[in-house]
């Protein structure tokens, strides 16, 4: 037993502080670096920013030589005025003025009452919609209470999230007034929102629809939705067409009609950008590196997105005070000695980990890049098999550094898309890509099942099993072939 314990005692890799914070700050995307710094910047005396670079135009900090806020782009002025600090307010407010287009309005009264042009200055949530809307419409103030209470209870993708047996017990308030209300908030923008089903909630937006020219076709859509759920939701579209004694593509246009005309999340254009999921959100996402290509067209270059981290240093009144207690031992306490040892350590190692995350980093991606390269210029189709060993070998890293340098972060490619680093070893995606392109070309009335899917893949030299290819389409949110059959092509 102690033999045992002594051997598995032996083998355990020992790591020092230094190196389990920099595992830390590597692991760490961006906008979870710069918190770190700015917490070690408030507990660490011994540490400060030197003069930092502030976007002339619209005063956000700036990261590189362009504002990643309104997009201004430093002149050569602009770097030799930061440089000697002689960069006025003058030159500023001139920036400022020339920029003023791309800020964003604010708006900071506390009293905005039902004022329209107020809210236009701010982006507006669901639940603000929805609440204006109703003090709008509702002229009854005890309606009017009611309604805020339901509203309250309606999350942001539109659905009511309390059932009124729970709410009414609450608020000691009858069901059927309560009903009474819900139906009066079913009428507010956007169509559907309120819902507590999927069902209700497209059967809202058909019955608050304008009528217009495809005014059949979406009376047909409210009866399959009304009379044949359940045989709509397995697609079974040749029973709906004989119980309804029509034929099977009016059954399938009137099916095509909810899912292009239809929403099942009501609220989502109301989600806020900062959301992830938000339609705002697309295409937000700050990189934590860049590959672009060389000026002359081979290889490329990795840099990492610069952050407060470049601007970092030890501060001088903490570095003179240890040059004097090295010189004059006596002349200062050991408390005083160890606080300023302490915290000058601290700094110091501190910036060494930022800058040994930085090279580390753009190590990683630039071996990455060179592997890669097929991937960068043609896209998924050709994704090389790659794994986070096969680079750390080629680097003498362990493959644990190269895992956690690339989980989490983001990176710009040349064609100025911003994907997930990981997804450089996600060597599936270059089969999904092949199965997406074999599903689009199929015979919509005879569509692949996932074994004829698996044969077709062999035909182009990629073996996979058939319950690989089930995991990969649904991985794609692609329905099965008795799903995907059309009866009107």
């Amino acid at each position: 037993m102690a033999q045992n314990l002594g051997m598995s005692q032996g083998m355990e890799q020992s790591l020092n502080p230094k190196m389990i914070a920099f595992y830390e700050l590597l692991q760490q995307p961006n906008v979870e670096l710069e918190q770190a710094i700015e917490v070690e910047l408030q507990d660490n005396p011994a540490l400060e920013v030197s003069a930092e670079r502030v976007c002339p135009a619209c005063g956000a900090t700036m990261l590189s030589a362009q504002c990643r806020e309104c997009g201004y782009k430093l002149t050569k002025d602009d770097e030799d005025a930061f440089e000697s600090g002689e960069m006025g307010k003058e030159k500023l407010l001139d920036l400022a003025v020339e920029a003023a287009p791309m800020e964003k309005p604010t708006y900071n009264g506390d009293e905005d009452g039902f004022d329209v042009m107020a809210r236009l200055t701010a982006t507006e949530t669901l639940n603000e919609h929805l609440r204006w809307l109703w003090r709008m419409s509702c002229s009854n103030p005890g309606k009017m209470e009611i309604g805020e209470q339901i509203i309250g209870c309606i999350n942001d993708d539109g659905y009511l999230d309390t059932d009124l047996e729970t709410l009414s017990e609450g608020l000691g308030i009858p069901m059927e007034t309560l009903e009474e209300v819900l139906a009066e908030i079913h009428n507010l923008e956007p169509a559907g929102v309120g819902a507590r089903t999927l069902r209700e909630c497209l059967r809202l937006q058909l019955v608050y629809r304008e009528k217009g020219k495809d005014a059949d076709t979406a009376q047909l859509a409210l009866k399959l939705i009304d009379d044949h759920w359940q045989p709509l939701a397995r697609h079974s579209y040749e029973d709906i067409a004989r119980k309804l004694k029509t034929s099977v593509e009016r059954v399938q246009e009137g099916a095509d009609f909810i899912r292009t005309e239809l929403t099942p999340y009501p609220g989502r254009q109301f989600r806020p950008s900062w959301h992830t999921n938000s339609p705002q959100a697309a295409g937000r996402v700050r990189p934590d590196v860049e590959i672009k290509r060389q000026e002359d067209g081979k290889g490329y270059i990795v840099e990492v997105v610069e952050s407060r981290s470049l601007g970092l240093r030890v501060n001088a009144v903490y570095r003179q005070l240890w040059d004097a207690m090295r010189r004059d031992p006596v002349g200062y306490s050991s408390k005083d000695r160890e606080h300023v040892q302490v915290y000058l350590t601290r700094a110091r190692e501190f910036i060494d980990n930022l800058n040994q995350r930085r090279k580390t980093l753009k190590l990683i991606i630039e071996a990455v890049a060179l592997e890669q390269g097929d991937f960068l210029e043609a896209g998924l189709h050709s994704l090389k098999p790659l794994t986070r060993l096969s680079v750390a070998h080629k680097l003498g890293l362990h493959e644990s550094t190269v895992g956690r340098a690339v989980s989490g972060k983001y990176a710009m490619l040349p064609s100025g898309e911003v994907i997930g680093c990981e997804l450089f070893f996600d060597a599936s995606l270059s089969v999904k890509e092949v199965i997406k392109d074999l599903l689009a070309e199929e015979n919509p009335r005879k569509p692949y099942s996932d074994e004829q899917i698996s044969a077709e893949l062999s035909k182009k030299g990629i073996e996979i099993a058939r319950r690989t290819v089930t995991k990969y389409r649904e991985a794609l949110k692609i329905p099965p072939a008795a799903q995907r059959r059309r009866y009107d092509s």
